[in-house]
């Protein structure tokens, strides 16, 4: 009798494990999402919604470096009196850099030093290409202290992975109690930090090749 109920008691437990198992893979949902309190900005950029829809963390922002080496004024002057440079640090937030950005206006050794907070916006891609606009406000440490804004324009070609190289074009105009100027200027600039989509979004990691990755949606070609 126990030689014959053997059979049937595996066939139960077998039934029976089946069941078990099935009905535990039906109710994890937790399998293939992230960890609460793990998500970071790099796994956000990289996500397939809309970028604008990111979530607007400072801490985790990616940190970007933008120096101009060269940009010089239009008009009459000396070259050592119409040559700036500046350098940028800030943090970037998808189509967004927020930095403050330390320079001087001539290369003479009595050059006034300025302090400036600058907003960028990453305003449209093209493969390898961006265009972008830059709105600034600072202080020019000369005697009179004076205002200084800025509004940039400027045309950026990632040639790597971490590394784009642009040229610029904008006004800057200085103000005081009793003096106001205002200047043109052109120059050549390079930035630092991760790749951009064609939407905009920051792209974390690394990509192959030098290209800029095409917008979700599109078809991707490869070797771009």
């Amino acid at each position: 009798m126990k030689i014959r109920l053997l059979p049937l008691v595996l066939i139960i437990v077998l039934i029976t494990s089946a069941d078990l198992q099935a009905q535990s893979t039906g109710s994890d949902t937790t399998q293939n999402q992230p960890a609460k309190g793990q998500q970071t900005y790099h796994s956000i950029s990289r996500s397939s919604e809309d970028s604008s829809r990111s979530i607007f963390n400072f801490k985790a922002a990616p940190i970007y470096v933008r120096t101009t080496p060269f940009s010089i004024y239009t008009g009459a002057g000396s070259p050592k009196d119409r040559i700036a440079q500046s350098i940028e640090l800030g943090k970037s937030f998808n189509v967004i850099d927020l930095g403050i950005a330390f320079g001087r206006n001539s290369l003479r050794p009595d050059t006034s030093l300025f302090l400036e907070g600058r907003v960028t916006m990453d305003v449209a891609n093209y493969g390898i290409f961006a265009n972008e606009m830059t709105i600034g406000a600072g202080r020019v440490f000369d005697k009179q202290g004076s205002l200084m804004l800025e509004l940039t324009y400027s045309i950026m070609a990632q040639i790597a992975p971490r590394v784009g190289i642009g040229l610029t074009t904008g006004y800057y105009d200085f103000s005081s109690e009793t003096t106001d100027s205002s200047k043109t200027f052109y120059g050549i600039y390079l930035r630092f930090g991760l790749l951009r989509t064609d939407s905009g979004g920051l792209l974390g990691g690394s990509s192959r090749g030098r290209g800029r990755p095409v917008r979700v949606g599109r078809p991707h070609r490869h070797g771009r």
